[in-house]
């Protein structure tokens, strides 16, 4: 029984696969934002997800399906998990998984009905230009038009991958946390994060955690240590240092992703109560380098 289930599984990936789908032009834009991502060291995300992008229609279209007529907007296209799975090798479970994560980090939404669904990429017309880049279209027009430069008509947040140096120093402020007063020092400073910013934040982005009236030596002495220690991890991952808006990113995807973490959940095995995290608790670089990960995401 179970080979004619995946026989049929196969078989229906197959017809949605054969499907006409319009694509556009031959390339798709990779923005090198999808470092950033919270998913980029899992290989089978970050190969979905490339796959989305290249599958994504590049211009509104009407395609025919066995159902009729279905129109896509750009940056949208009909797929299932089982197609998807048929064309990038991953489990159909796994897709399923994988998708149920892009769309809480909203980079996709999708609409779906008993026969298939429509898969939207958000912020496709950001990052895939009409134009861009120049030096592309000779080689896929038979009339080639002069290269132009790509910075006349490329996203302004393109250009500016170039001077990311100057960009990420507005972030190093390892050593310059101001949690307790300190001397002023002369010259050119560092900008500073103080503790308050990093409780204001954690305040405003896990207002389900528990609380906190007080900021302690200790819970200073936490926060100093911690963003040593997470800026070290952060420059592997990203190649610059732990910044206030690193902090944010990092609640904000337990909120979304972590939702264990912030709720009481009785245990009917022992009788007791599963309590949700403090701040002390996410103040932890093994914490946050499993959470990168995704090691600590809903089951």
């Amino acid at each position: 029984m179970s080979n004619v289930t995946n026989l049929a599984v196969v078989r229906e990936a197959r017809r949605q696969q054969e499907k006409p789908n319009s694509v556009g032009k031959g390339f798709a834009l990779l923005h090198r934002k999808i470092m950033d991502t919270p998913f980029y060291r899992d290989a089978e995300a970050s190969h979905l997800w490339v796959h989305l992008l290249l599958r994504a229609n590049y211009e509104p279209t009407m395609v025919a399906t066995d159902y009729g007529d279905i129109f896509c907007d750009r940056g949208e296209f009909i797929t299932g998990r089982n197609s998807l799975a048929l064309e990038t090798g991953l489990t159909a479970d796994r897709v399923k998984a994988l998708l149920r994560k892009f769309t809480n980090l909203d980079i996709i939404t999708t609409k779906s009905t008993n026969r298939f669904t429509v898969l939207k990429v958000v912020k496709y017309d950001e990052y895939q230009q009409f134009s861009c880049p120049a030096d592309v279209q000779p080689v896929s027009s038979p009339n080639p038009q002069p290269v132009r430069r790509v910075e006349d008509e490329c996203p302004a947040d393109v250009q500016r991958l170039s001077t990311d140096k100057e960009i990420l120093n507005t972030n190093l402020i390892s050593k310059d946390i101001k949690c307790a007063s300190s001397a002023e020092n002369p010259g050119k400073k560092k900008p500073s994060i103080s503790c308050e910013q990093v409780v204001e934040v954690y305040r405003r982005v896990l207002p389900e955690c528990q609380g906190i009236n007080v900021i302690t030596d200790k819970r200073r002495n936490l926060i100093r240590t911690f963003w040593q220690k997470a800026g070290k991890v952060t420059r592997k991952l990203d190649g610059h240092a732990f910044g206030l808006s690193d902090w944010e990113a990092y609640l904000t995807y337990i909120s979304r992703n972590c939702r264990w973490m912030l709720e009481n959940r009785p245990d009917q095995r022992t009788g007791k109560t599963w309590r949700k995290k403090a701040l002390e608790y996410f103040l932890d670089v093994d914490v946050y380098a499993k959470a990168r990960e995704g090691a600590f995401d809903d089951l």
